[in-house]
């Protein structure tokens, strides 16, 4: 279904009007004076809806506390549980006046509550009465349905002969029929911008059909089968469709949060880490190595003659130009090693697992092989080097900054020994290696 179809009011227009009264139509025209009488169907489709009714109170219960919706959805939210006990006795009793009544005022309960909500907002703010409010309309749903169970006998009667209903039980439906219509056409004119308001207008306009649908049933016939039905496939519409804009938020949460993280984390430019995840990290590879009792290599690289690209070329050239430095360094390191950003034009590498000279030597050199072939952007071909200076763990510093200190210190032996090579924090080793 096309998404701008969905989201206007003729989606809520057709879904709770056109189609309802062409459904009742048919049933009219096709099953005319039949009688389905079924009081385990009955009890199983009250049952269901109990659990729906339940279910969407403490549902948008819980989006007002959080703040997704506005503080007014919470008249709905004490209409769905108040619905939700009345209709629990209602669906344990056999066809009776009381069966009737449950019926009948908890329609027009469920419709006033429901029709609250359009009033202006100083009356939905957050009271102790109003946050009281859901559990009032449970004990005061509770309080009515007990009531009219035992002392029947006190209440108008609301069925007649033959399953006809009486006025009064018309009546109660009616106007709580007219309540939803309210609602309905509230949430179509002033509130459809809003995700729970387009699933909630749908409900509420079905359940006013089905209130007038009431009017023109009688007891088992095929009318008041699909009224119950329509009340039900609303309920079922609605807690479904509230599932999936919980869903659609939690994955825009997601983003969202994928999206700080790669702020705060990533560097803009070349979208590896930045400095500020770098300096989180070092400490945890330094500390994994301690316990695996392994050495680390911890690799500063500050490109050669970038400067000069940035003042000759221009910083737009200087930055395609990080980009596939970045690319190309990238592909020199393991899945398991970190590669980072520290700013400018210098990164870092660390190492991970059991590192020694020799490997490391011959990782600096792979990276110097892969920086130093020229790079085309635009019209420009531009040739750099990079120095590379190296700092062990826990052989050279145990405490991180100084080990990231001693790491830049060989960075800038290496830019001293004539640049594009690579220094060990240890003479030792550069002996040995180049030995």
């Amino acid at each position: 279904m096309n998404k701008a179809l969905f989201n206007s009011p003729w989606f809520v227009i057709t879904a709770g009007l056109l189609i309802p009264l062409t459904l009742a139509l048919f049933a009219i025209t096709l099953f005319e004076d039949s009688l389905w009488p079924n009081v385990s169907l009955h009890a199983l489709m009250e049952g269901a809806g109990v659990i729906l009714n339940l279910s969407l109170g403490l549902y948008l219960l819980s989006l007002v506390k959080t703040e997704l919706v506005s503080p007014r959805f919470i008249w709905p939210a004490a209409s769905f549980l108040t619905m939700a006990v009345m209709g629990g006795f209602h669906g344990t009793v056999e066809p009776s006046n009381t069966f009737v009544g449950l019926h009948s005022i908890g329609v027009l309960i469920g419709g006033l509550l429901m029709a609250i909500m359009i009033l202006p907002i100083h009356v939905h703010h957050q009271s102790n009465l109003i946050r009281a409010l859901p559990w009032l309309a449970i004990i005061f749903g509770l309080a009515i349905s007990l009531v009219m169970l035992i002392a029947d006998h006190n209440f108008p009667s609301m069925l007649k002969q033959e399953g006809q209903f009486s006025e009064i039980a018309i009546a109660f439906n009616t106007l709580g029929g007219l309540a939803f219509l309210a609602t309905t056409l509230y949430l179509l004119f002033k509130q459809f911008d809003n995700t729970a308001a387009r699933g909630l207008a749908t409900l509420t306009l079905l359940f006013f059909i089905s209130a007038v649908l009431f009017e023109y049933s009688v007891l088992w016939d095929p009318v008041w089968w699909l009224w119950h039905l329509l009340r039900f496939v609303a309920l079922s519409l609605l807690l479904g469709y509230f599932f999936y804009w919980f869903y659609q938020q939690a994955i825009s949460t997601k983003h969202q949060a994928e999206k700080f993280e790669t702020l705060a984390f990533r560097d803009s430019l070349t979208c590896l880490p930045n400095r500020a995840y770098f300096h989180q990290q070092i400490s945890y590879h330094i500390k994994l190595a301690h316990r695996n009792n392994q050495r680390l290599g911890l690799l500063f690289i500050d490109l050669d003659r970038f400067k000069q690209v940035n003042d000759q070329l221009g910083h737009h050239i200087g930055d395609q130009l990080l980009t596939l430095v970045a690319d190309r360094l990238a592909k020199c390191v393991r899945e398991t090693d970190l590669l980072a950003r520290m700013g400018g034009d210098e990164f870092t590498i660390i190492l991970n697992g059991e590192q020694n000279a020799q490997t490391v030597k011959i990782i600096s050199q792979n990276i110097l092989s892969a920086i130093t072939p020229e790079y085309l952007i635009g019209t420009h071909s531009i040739e750099i080097g990079a120095s590379i200076g190296v700092a062990f763990y826990p052989d050279d510093a145990s405490e991180v900054n100084e080990l990231m200190r001693l790491a830049d210190t060989a960075m800038y032996q290496a830019k001293e020994q004539g640049r594009n090579t690579m220094r060990f924090i240890n003479p030792a080793l550069n002996t040995q290696s180049s030995g």
